[in-house]
């Protein structure tokens, strides 16, 4: 009997703590009053944590659909914030709402309390928030921005797909590369050497592969330590603003790839125009967004070009069409007869959805094209090692 009970003081207690813990996981954190400062070192690793969890695209896609919807059906933004809090498991986000919550009832609006977090919320989505606010229409934009993001987590899966199967055969059959030349190799080196062949009779693919597999085995600090010192010098000449525009523009320019690369930024390019233009921005915000948001130099730099030229009363498809290189002449041509007809924002829509298909259309053909290309590779050197290590071996039976 005293045992059961032992048994249930201990269960009890373990609910006890299970439940205190559930209570400290949903206590309201509202950043800039929130303290932890006299809280535990286990609370505050535990909030450092939580406050560098990234936030994906799905949550926020999720998030501004669900404040859309309860928005449309007449429930003000803040009761609409404080039950949204609970509808996400990244606790960051928790705590990001719970302060838009906070911050909207203190007087605030809901734009200018997104903006106290610029590397959550981008300036294209402040500014299509603080468009609706403006003109009254905030569930409609709101709609249009759950779209907006749900249509780049769509894409940002799509590309994540297509490079998943090259990186990992490339990954893997540089581990067995590796793995081959530090530990095979020596060991058939040492084998062919006591069944009397010296180095001199191996083939000169075998002497190739063991003179690559000495190197590795003796100076693999080295390369390791040249890779990491090249990567440095690449991200020191990627800080300067020339370095940033030729590597950028390197990337636009690698043969398939780079044609995807400028696809999907003149659909992020349109993509935000259309919306931004839609929600009554006016033009020059709207590409001063854009040129926040577009995240390559060449096209940020043609963004601030075309806006000193709309400042002094030129068309926007007037600038991009000396640009063929980074928007294509049917989308200048686009835009051309959305400003001729007052429709930049629909016509933008359209192109965007093109866009989107292309860029669906173009990863199917990059995958045809890297399977095949990915087999040949791999049984390119899987031939070669293994000629490399079979033609002594063979030599060796032959002497015996």
């Amino acid at each position: 009997m005293n045992e059961n009970k032992q048994d249930k003081a201990k269960i009890n207690n373990l609910l006890d703590s299970i439940s205190k813990k559930e209570t400290r996981k949903k206590e309201t954190v509202i950043y800039g009053i929130y303290d932890n400062r006299n809280a535990s070192v286990f609370t505050k690793i535990d909030d450092f944590l939580i406050d560098h969890t990234k936030i994906s695209l799905k949550d926020k896609a999720y998030f501004f659909h669900l404040l859309a919807v309860m928005v449309d059906a007449g429930i003000p933004v803040l009761q609409a914030l404080s039950v949204l809090s609970g509808k996400t498991e990244n606790r960051r986000f928790q705590r990001i709402i719970n302060t838009l919550a906070h911050s909207t009832k203190t007087g605030n609006s809901l734009s200018d309390s997104m903006a106290r977090f610029p590397d959550v919320f981008s300036d294209a989505e402040v500014g299509v928030v603080r468009a609706g606010e403006a003109a009254g229409n905030l569930n409609r934009m709101l709609f249009r921005l759950s779209d907006q993001i749900e249509q780049s987590h769509e894409l940002q899966i799509k590309l994540m797909t297509a490079a998943t199967y090259p990186i990992v055969i490339l990954i893997t059959l540089i581990a067995i590369t590796i793995g081959m030349m530090v530990w095979i190799v020596p060991t058939l080196l040492n084998l062919l050497v006591e069944g009397g062949l010296s180095e001199s009779e191996f083939p000169i693919a075998t002497r190739v592969l063991l003179a690559l597999s000495g190197f590795i085995s003796s100076w693999w600090w080295a390369v390791l330590l040249f890779v990491m010192i090249s990567f440095g010098v690449y991200r020191v000449y990627k800080s300067t603003e020339v370095g940033n525009f030729q590597t950028d523009y390197f990337k636009l320019r690698i043969p398939v790839i780079g044609q995807l690369i400028r696809k999907v930024l003149v659909l992020r390019f349109i993509s935000l125009l259309g919306i931004l233009l839609e929600a009554g921005l006016p033009v020059i915000k709207s590409l001063q967004i854009i040129g926040a948001s577009i995240n390559s130099a060449p096209y940020e730099a043609k963004t601030r070009e075309v806006i000193k030229r709309v400042t002094e009363g030129e068309k926007i498809s007037e600038n991009l069409r000396n640009s063929p290189f980074l928007f294509p002449e049917t989308v200048t041509e686009m835009i051309n007869i959305g400003e001729s007809t007052a429709s930049v924002g629909s016509i933008s829509e359209k192109i965007a959805n093109h866009y989107d298909r292309e860029i669906d259309h173009t990863l199917r053909r990059l995958t045809s094209l890297f399977e095949p290309i990915m087999i040949l590779v791999v049984g390119t050197i899987i031939a070669l090692l293994a000629l490399a290590i079979l033609m002594p071996i063979f030599t060796l039976t032959e002497i015996v």
